[in-house]
């Protein structure tokens, strides 16, 4: 919870903070001073350097338009001498023109082929060809070519400037000419240059710092006492006005300063209120939420929130007892890696949370980490904020393990209630046999004398009769939990004593039956008085359905096991221990010629292998049928 800090405590800390991080000497207007100074020094070094560059490059340009015309002028009084190869005159016109300027430090001309036709000073050189760099140069320039030449062993920095000669009134180059001038007035008169420049630019810094210096103090004083109020108002004296006896904006500044204070002081007291407010509904908050603590840790249902991204909230004391898992190290987390281990409870949360609607879940099994199945009843309801959005969702989840044995007990005792309600159905069961023993005692005068007849009486009527009893007995252990007796059961040699027990009816009713089965089909674990009650029950209805004659098939053949997981998801009568192994089905199917009743019938037996029993018809036949699908285990 946030507090807000008061005079004292202001007052207080303000003291310590100017004890340890005194103002510093180097304010604002030594600052201002310097910024000044560099301002317009920087200015001043910028504009000499302009000046001084452009007064540099004036002085070139006069030296080099000063050289070019001294040795175009050469050229044009040695034209007519270089075309009639005088050579004397061409030696007066070089020596004239050196001796003319002190700054000339040669003129030498050159005839058409590149050699020395007069050098001054150097007459000897006279007829010989220059092979330095810039004499090359100079021979070949079509145009007035200005070359700097550095200082070199006895020859001073320079300009050599060569100006071709052309025959008058034709482009042919007859020769050249070259200046050679000095560069050093060039250099005192830059240096004078940048002295005066210099100068001026120190004047000119001089002023400015005293300039810079007076505005930074007329600047900052009005400020200095905007400081010391602002000060003031730190440590917690909001009574403190600041007097600026200017006109400008810094009197404005001063102006809202002191309204600013005077807001403060009403806020300060606001705040103090609103302090007090929120203390007392902290202590109500904190009140509030031990209750609700108290009401989660109370419910004997678990209860379980998550987030609008799907983060565990809130996990009660319940939850944790029926999971198995703690609270503190599950809040916060994803619920999707939380409950991976439980597909069906994670289903209902992320369908119910992405689709925002409740959701209600009746029974599903929830696995303990600790390998313990847990049967859960869950339900769900989105939370809203105050905007009324969905933010988060609420599941409450019950353990249905005591219901589930209450269930038992009722089931029971509901079997036992419905003794009497089972007597027509063990009526119908008992009336199977009896048909069949009927059917034979009806025979026995007639083929009393067919050995193959009295063979097959002696064989299945004391079978019948033992289906009988078998029955009668069931009855008696109705009261008794039923168990199974499973065993390795071979569904051909099944088959084939169901197919005997109807064989006469089936002759009277004139049905042809045909039987398509292979004898090395693997055995099914099962129990087979419960398979032959039920083959006989089916195989019974398909010949009461047809009165008039028709056609009975049975098929027995091993089916992919897909076709069973599809069978029996469909039918929702699997067993989730199944063993892995191959998969056998047998198809019963029948054709009603004349008029009779189709039924469904639905099985499950509980052996240690699935199971189903199903009804469909044909889309290529166009014939209803009965299945059966199993998954068979070899022995």
């Amino acid at each position: 919870m946030q507090h807000f800090v008061f005079p004292s405590t202001l007052q207080s800390r303000s003291r310590l903070l100017a004890r340890l991080w005194p103002l510093p000497a180097f304010g604002l207007r030594h600052k201002l001073f310097l910024a000044l100074i560099g301002l317009v020094i920087s200015l001043t070094l910028g504009l000499l350097l302009i000046v001084e560059s452009r007064q540099r490059a004036s002085i070139v340009r006069q030296m080099e338009k000063r050289g070019e015309t001294i040795a175009t002028h050469l050229a044009a009084v040695s034209t007519k001498s270089l075309l009639t190869y005088n050579f004397v005159t061409l030696e007066q016109d070089a020596a004239q023109t050196a001796q003319a300027d002190r700054d000339v430090l040669y003129s030498i001309i050159l005839d058409r082929d590149g050699h020395v036709a007069a050098y001054s000073g150097h007459s000897e050189k006279q007829g010989l060809v220059l092979s330095d760099p810039v004499s090359q140069r100079a021979v070949q320039a079509s145009t007035t070519l200005i070359q700097r030449v550095p200082h070199i062993q006895r020859t001073a920095e320079h300009y050599d400037i060569a100006v071709p000669v052309f025959v008058p009134g034709s482009s042919e180059k007859w020769g050249t000419v070259r200046v050679g001038l000095s560069l050093h007035e060039m250099q005192m008169e830059i240096a004078k240059t940048r002295w005066r420049v210099l100068s001026l630019g120190i004047v000119g810094v001089a002023v400015s710092i005293v300039v810079a210096a007076f505005l930074a103090r007329r600047i900052v004083a009005p400020l200095r006492v905007l400081t010391e109020g602002t000060v003031a108002v730190a440590r917690g004296d909001l009574t403190h006005t600041i007097a600026v006896q200017t006109q400008d904006e810094l009197a404005v500044l001063a102006d809202n300063f002191n309204h600013m204070t005077g807001e403060l002081r009403k806020h300060r007291m606001a705040l103090e209120d609103s302090n007090r407010q929120l203390d007392h509904k902290v202590l109500e908050l904190s009140a509030l939420a031990n209750y609700n603590d108290n009401i989660l840790a109370s419910m004997t249902s678990g209860l379980l929130t998550l987030d609008v991204d799907g983060c565990i909230e809130t996990f009660n004391v319940m939850a944790e007892t029926i999971t198995g898992l703690r609270g503190m190290d599950i809040r916060g987390q994803s619920a999707a890696p939380v409950f991976a281990d439980n597909v069906q409870f994670l289903q209902v949360l992320e369908t119910s949370r992405q689709h925002r609607t409740p959701l209600t879940a009746p029974r599903l099994e929830f696995w303990r980490q600790d390998g313990q199945q847990v049967p859960l009843a869950l339900r769900t309801a989105m939370l809203q904020d105050r905007e009324g959005q969905a933010g988060g969702l609420l599941a409450i989840f019950e353990d249905l393990s005591p219901m589930q044995t209450l269930e038992r007990r009722l089931h029971r005792a509901d079997r036992l209630a419905a003794l009497g309600q089972m007597a027509a159905g063990v009526a119908h069961e008992i009336k199977n046999p009896l048909a069949s023993v009927r059917t034979f005692a009806q025979l026995v005068s007639r083929k009393h004398q067919d050995s193959r007849f009295v063979e097959k009486f002696d064989r299945i009527v004391p079978q019948e009769l033992d289906r009988i009893n078998f029955i009668v007995e069931e009855l008696l252990s109705l009261a008794r939990p039923a168990r199974l007796q499973c065993a390795p059961v071979v569904l051909p040699a099944l088959l084939q004593r169901v197919v005997e027990i109807y064989s006469e009816r089936l002759q009277q009713q004139s049905i042809q039956l045909k039987t398509d089965w292979v004898a090395a089909l693997p055995s099914l674990l099962a129990d087979a008085e419960q398979l032959h009650r039920c083959f006989t029950n089916i195989v019974l209805n398909a010949i009461e359905a047809m009165p008039t004659g028709g056609e009975l098939s049975i098929l027995c053949r091993p089916v992919p096991k897909a076709l069973i997981d599809f069978t029996t998801a469909s039918n929702r009568s699997t067993s989730s221990d199944a063993p892995e192994g191959s998969s056998s089905a047998l198809d019963l199917y029948a054709t009603d010629v004349g008029g009779g009743r189709q039924g469904y019938w639905h099985g499950y037996c509980r052996c240690p292998s699935r199971f189903c029993i199903y009804t469909f018809l044909d889309d290529k036949t166009q014939r209803y049928r009965a299945g059966i699908s199993a998954d068979t285990q070899n022995y």
